[in-house]
């Protein structure tokens, strides 16, 4: 059976990108909302279940340049089962709710999600190569909707039937993926080939891919957006909080954070396959200038204000989300093959989630040496400026 000429093949894989999307950062980001639940049950101190949201930065940044080898190695279909099982499996035993288990379920999450990161892109290049833009924005959206959707829901849930129920869905969709990819595997084509590279090949190495510098600015790209995205996400509460912003508008804006992501993940990726580069620059000016505005704004936070908040939220938040989209596009519009889609993106993410696990706990210490303390407006300035410059050098290369 040919699954494009198929509209139940078809409709099976979009719903594989779909919950394979939904669940790329909504394990890591739902779990903060119930910390406080998790340190009741586990009659431990809240503070000692960080490590719950570092782990999966870690895993990141340990598994992410392994994935392409996998992938060359087991070939699609069998790596995107690992993945998916690996997260399923991890799922289930943070329902097992002990210290131990805790821990082993994120570290498993962690590294099924670091493969998934660097799996989506070649998956899209080597399945929908003429339809690259379209399917990115499916599962860049499902990215941002799942997390957004799991910021809103998480808190009635938790009221009207406990917080064990989010496990429990947390465990449920992935598990949905796995049993649709599982079906539809025995009817698709192997896209990846068994095949290790020689050095006559021109797909580049392991090895000339760190030296690459134009590969290097990808992963400058993606490491700032990460740096930003996970740094607001784990301390923005409590800055709102210090200036005595009420709890329920913290959860609002919060969800505005995530929601702003979804125009962006709509129009971006097809936009970005569709336009010239003197757009594509503009693009990235505006997630420069608008990232430089919310920095600004830092400097003069002094207040409770529901608008400024919102406004610092929507701003960092649309800066962030085109930064992301625009790399994980490019990923595969400035590569040649799938696997080489998937040795750009393995290594970016594993340098980039380097960068991205020292910005939480670094801001953790400025924070409480001086919650409004200017030094780290200065950095997160500074991060703005690179991921702007690095990435106009991606809009103006041709291929890595």
């Amino acid at each position: 059976m040919n699954w494009r000429k198929s509209k139940i093949g078809i409709f099976a894989m979009v719903l594989v990108v779909i919950l394979v999307g939904s669940m790329m950062r909504t394990p890591i980001t739902t779990i903060p909302l119930i910390l406080g639940n998790l340190a009741q049950s586990l009659r431990v101190a809240q503070g000692s279940l960080g490590i719950l949201t570092t782990l999966p930065l870690v895993m990141f940044m340990v598994f992410s340049n392994f994935a392409s080898q996998i992938l060359k190695r087991m070939g699609f279909k069998r790596s995107l089962l690992l993945a998916l099982a690996i997260l399923v499996l991890g799922s289930a035993l943070r329902m097992v709710v002990t210290m131990p288990t805790m821990i082993g379920g994120t570290i498993l999450i962690g590294v099924a999600i670091a493969y998934l990161n660097v799996f989506m892109p070649s998956f899209v290049a080597a399945y929908f190569p003429q339809r690259i833009g379209l399917y990115t924005t499916l599962y860049t959206f499902s990215m941002m909707m799942g997390s957004a959707v799991f910021n809103l829901i998480t808190a009635p849930i938790v009221k009207l039937t406990g917080w064990w129920t989010m496990l429990l869905i947390l465990t449920v969709v992935p598990l949905l993926a796995l049993l649709t990819w599982g079906l539809i595997v025995p009817h698709l084509p192997e896209e990846m080939d068994g095949r290790v590279p020689t050095p006559t090949d021109k797909t580049p190495t392991k090895t000339v891919i760190w030296q690459n510098k134009r590969a290097w600015c990808f992963l400058l790209v993606f490491g700032c957006q990460s740096v930003m995205m996970y740094t607001f996400t784990a301390w923005m509460p409590s800055l709102m909080a210090y200036h005595h912003v009420g709890s329920g508008i913290i959860g609002a804006i919060m969800a505005c954070f995530s929601l702003i992501g979804l125009p962006v993940s709509v129009f971006l990726p097809q936009t970005l396959t569709r336009v010239s580069r003197q757009i594509q620059v503009g693009l990235i000016l505006s997630a420069g200038v608008v990232g430089l505005g919310a920095a600004g704004m830092l400097f003069v936070q002094n207040t409770a204000a529901t608008w400024f908040w919102l406004m610092e939220a929507l701003l960092i938040g649309y800066s962030v989300n085109l930064f992301f989209v625009f790399v994980m596009t490019m990923f595969a519009m400035k590569t040649a093959s799938p696997y080489q889609t998937a040795q750009l993106s393995g290594m970016s993410q594993a340098g980039g989630y380097l960068i991205a696990a020292l910005g939480p706990v670094l801001y953790g210490m400025a924070f409480s040496a001086n919650p409004v303390g200017s030094a780290q407006n200065v950095v997160y300035l500074a991060i703005v400026l690179v991921a702007t410059v690095a990435g106009l050098a991606v809009v103006k290369m041709d291929q890595i």
